[in-house]
């Protein structure tokens, strides 16, 4: 059973600072240097300053990006400028913004998620970094706190608790706001028992699965298992035992998985005619010319690796006016190479991707994976910054499936690192919960 509860959360006060969407930021890991340095300059108290850190020469072991981040918190919160609600709440929190011309309004509910390191009710998607592990691990036991909510999907076709989101709706939000990017950003407080207890009990059956927040939730499990060795009167009810989580039901249509597409460095020149005969090995080949603008470009790659059937189509961009379409001819190798995996797990692009391109042609490992690729979420970047000579190539895939992701979860696997990006997502600081 999946087991939440309301808390009573730190929000900025409307009292003290006139446009909240100045003090919000993205969260920490879709942040470049330049948006970094413009929100830290945007405002004095812009939580870029919890999240994405200035390091300085200077930094001790009293003096670093952590000790800084718990003392502006505390700060914050002795002068009133944050500010902690009165009664248990559980919120309703949706974010409304404009993506490939269409308009999505993503909704779901915050609470306290109970800590489950047994995978049974709250089952992690994705295989995460120890870099980015030991970070969070460092911020979270300074600062005691929660800023950065972890996503949770709930798969409901039902959607039983519509009519409950719908009727909050009906009301005014009690906070709103747009944040740097455009997003629209609204919360209500759900304060009354019954509809707290509704909730709660609504969606005690479900296993919950996390698509974004990996890193949080395992550092979370870390602090917790320290804190109980170190209380003698552990109960398993203090606030170290849960996290901040926003739960939203993948049948939800505003809700949009975006991939994440490869960026490649190379020492030597590419060599695109060997790489084209190598892919051709597992890969049907298409090369498709496009001359016309860039948009038009984009597009067409996009529309020529879309799929709804079970099939694996990846794009290859290496610079000009066309790009090739690899279209995986039969998975049979890739179940060999990995005969312990689910037929799920073999079934996503990125694992096509890793193993059939990037190890076996590119010859890329472990080992040096994250010094070769970058990750991008928009195609447009990635043409660019091929066209700028930047990298050798992009290689673009399809967003993850809902069932994808919970087939695969079920099956006992974890996804290779960046597989998912759920968009969008909730702005660093909209609501703190401090242990």
């Amino acid at each position: 059973m999946a087991n939440i509860k309301a808390f009573k959360g730190y929000v900025f006060n409307q009292d003290k600072i006139d446009d909240l969407g100045k003090v919000m930021s993205s969260p920490y890991n879709f942040i470049s240097p330049d948006e970094q340095k413009n929100l830290y300059e945007l405002h004095e108290n812009n939580t870029i300053r919890l999240s994405t850190y200035m390091n300085f020469n200077t930094d001790t072991t009293d003096d670093n990006p952590y000790t800084r981040a718990a003392g502006f918190v505390k700060d914050l919160i002795k002068k009133d400028i944050l500010v902690q609600d009165k009664e248990p709440t559980i919120y309703l929190y949706e974010q409304e913004l404009l993506f490939n011309k269409i308009t999505f309004k993503n909704t779901g509910f915050v609470a306290l998620l109970e800590l489950d390191d047994a995978e049974k009710t709250v089952v992690p998607c994705e295989s995460v970094s120890e870099t980015d592990k030991s970070d969070r691990y460092k911020l979270m036991s300074h600062v005691k706190a929660n800023f950065n909510m972890i996503n949770c999907m709930y798969i409901e076709s039902e959607k039983y608790l519509s009519r409950l989101i719908d009727e909050v709706r009906e009301s005014s939000p009690d906070i709103s706001f747009t944040i740097p990017d455009g997003t629209k950003e609204r919360i209500w407080r759900i304060t009354d028992p019954a509809k707290i207890s509704f909730i709660a009990d609504s969606l005690k059956p479900h296993t919950v699965y996390i698509t974004d927040g990996q890193n949080r939730y395992e550092m979370a499990l870390r602090y917790r298992n320290n804190c109980r060795k170190n209380n003698p009167n552990h109960t398993g009810k203090e606030s170290y035992n849960y996290i901040m989580t926003l739960l939203t039901n993948t049948y939800d249509d505003g809700m949009v998985h975006t991939p994440f597409h490869r960026l490649v460095k190379f020492s030597k020149p590419f060599n695109e005619s060997f790489f084209i005969a190598a892919c051709q090995d597992n890969f049907k080949v298409e090369k498709i010319i496009v001359d016309t603008d860039t948009s038009e470009f984009i597009d067409t790659i996009k529309k020529q690796i879309a799929t709804t059937r079970h099939e694996n189509k990846i794009a290859l961009y290496c610079g000009g006016e066309y790009f090739y379409r690899l279209i995986l001819k039969d998975s049979s190798y890739l179940k060999s190479c990995f005969p312990e995996k689910s037929d799920a797990y073999l079934s996503l692009d990125v694992t096509v991707l890793n193993k059939l391109i990037l190890e076996d042609i590119l010859n890329i490992t472990k080992d040096d994976y994250d010094d070769r690729i970058t990750y991008t979420k928009s195609v447009t970047e990635g043409v660019r910054r091929v066209r700028n000579k930047e990298f050798g190539c992009l290689l673009a895939i399809n967003p993850v499936k809902a069932e994808q992701i919970r087939e695969v979860a079920l099956s006992g696997d974890k996804m290779p690192s960046h597989s998912i990006c759920v968009f969008p997502k909730p702005a660093t600081g909209v609501i703190i919960n401090v242990f």
